[in-house]
């Protein structure tokens, strides 16, 4: 899997599939950008919700195909949010690491080329650098057998986005 790094919002281009954070305990627990899709997609949104089986337990992925591709094929809703106040970054990285192992090995299955997420922080449980060093690792562990997609990072704050292109660049990514 290549690592694309953009400033810029998920919303701002279509793609194969986007990885919407959700606390899969029951309907309507989204994170910020599956609310902002809701928002702006809401007859896809309910259609999705409609789609998915409730409860996704805590560290899995629902896959969820869109019949008409607009503007993503596939959404893929990781149960990676627990609103619970005594979660902390380091309990949240082993359940978002799988979550979105299983959306990468998933959007490969299905053929996809391009997956869109923003950076996995948990409600900023996590910080930005670790988070973008747990899709470094969703990399690793996914391996050769995904190579065919692209995982654009979207991160619309340019100051954020700067700090993680610095560090990407400082660990050895080719950006």
């Amino acid at each position: 899997m290549k690592l694309r790094i953009k400033n810029e919002s998920i919303f701002d281009h279509s793609s194969d599939g986007v990885i919407l954070t959700i606390d899969g305990t029951s309907k309507g627990m989204g994170g910020k950008v599956a609310r902002t899709f809701a928002e702006l997609y809401p007859e896809t949104w309910k259609y999705i919700e409609s789609q998915a089986h409730y409860p996704i337990a805590f560290g899995k992925c629902a896959s969820i195909p869109i019949p008409d591709g607009d503007p993503f094929r596939y959404v893929f809703l990781a149960a990676t949010l627990m609103h619970l106040p005594d979660i902390n970054g380091s309990s949240l990285k082993a359940p978002a690491l799988h979550a979105y192992c299983m959306a990468i090995v998933a959007a490969t299955s299905y053929g996809l080329k391009t997956v869109r997420c923003g950076l996995p922080t948990g409600g900023w449980r996590i910080d930005p650098l670790n988070a973008f060093l747990l899709l470094a690792e969703v990399s690793d562990k996914t391996g050769s057998s995904t190579k065919t997609v692209e995982l654009h990072i979207c991160i619309p704050d340019k100051d954020i986005f700067d700090s993680v292109v610095k560090f990407a660049i400082n660990i050895g990514f080719d950006i």
